[in-house]
């Protein structure tokens, strides 16, 4: 019996995973990693500075990055007294009520504030870097693999909050991870040697992303390609 795993509504056969996510760690310019991974930011986990948005970019989420670099700088002094929350700690996994209600609080950082050209997609992407086990990547891919493909585990609501978007998404995501938690460590280790460090949970994303990708390919002349 070929064993799988489950992202979102999706199913993956565990070969095809590490297929997928070899291919992602060990195609050097084809992807993100290692640019992204190894980004070192401000250099502190517990908090974020002007280089930190950046980090976006990597991800191929930085358009326009001049005004989302002013508009990033605005909201530091907001992000940083929720990053240094006492319940951000250990890994998503492992992540009890306290931690699921801080990291969403935390993406929630943008809910009410004017925030031209710095969204969700980047915003995720750059707070991951500061805990990749814990804090999870989000983006259009992500949305279709738990909202849209296979049996679909969100539903869409209209003018939802961030903060209220990530309470509803966190258990799903944990639930993926948990469930399939030491296959992701596996897949995690295909990382070359001297390479940088893949978590569990970017070992998640990594798979989610290319899967849909595969399932349901956007026309090439709408697709920004990802160097995920």
């Amino acid at each position: 019996m070929t064993e799988t795993l489950i992202v979102g509504g999706l199913d993956v056969s565990v070969q095809h995973a590490k297929e997928l996510a070899w291919e992602y760690m060990n195609q050097p310019g084809q992807w993100s990693y290692p640019a992204y991974d190894s980004y070192p930011g401000n250099g502190d986990r517990n908090s974020v500075g002007s280089q930190d948005a950046l980090a976006a970019g990597l991800l191929n989420a930085g358009q326009n990055p001049l005004k989302t670099q002013y508009t990033f700088l605005k909201i530091l002094e907001h992000i940083d007294p929720l990053l240094r929350n006492k319940h951000l700690t250990g890994t998503l996994d492992q992540a009890g009520p306290e931690t699921l209600s801080a990291i969403a609080e935390l993406y929630g950082v943008l809910d009410g504030r004017k925030t031209p050209q710095l969204r969700l997609v980047k915003l995720a992407k750059i707070l991951h870097l500061k805990r990749p086990g814990l804090l999870p990547l989000y983006d259009d891919n992500i949305w279709r693999c738990y909202g849209r493909l296979g049996k679909k585990r969100m539903d869409s609501v209209k003018a939802r909050s961030n903060t209220d978007y990530m309470t509803a998404w966190l258990p799903h995501i944990q639930k993926d991870l948990k469930d399939g938690l030491r296959r992701w460590t596996d897949i995690a280790a295909l990382a070359p040697a001297g390479g940088p460090e893949v978590t569990p949970l970017r070992a998640l994303d990594m798979v989610a992303w290319r899967l849909v990708e595969e399932k349901e390919p956007r026309k090439r002349k709408l697709l920004r390609r990802r160097l995920a």
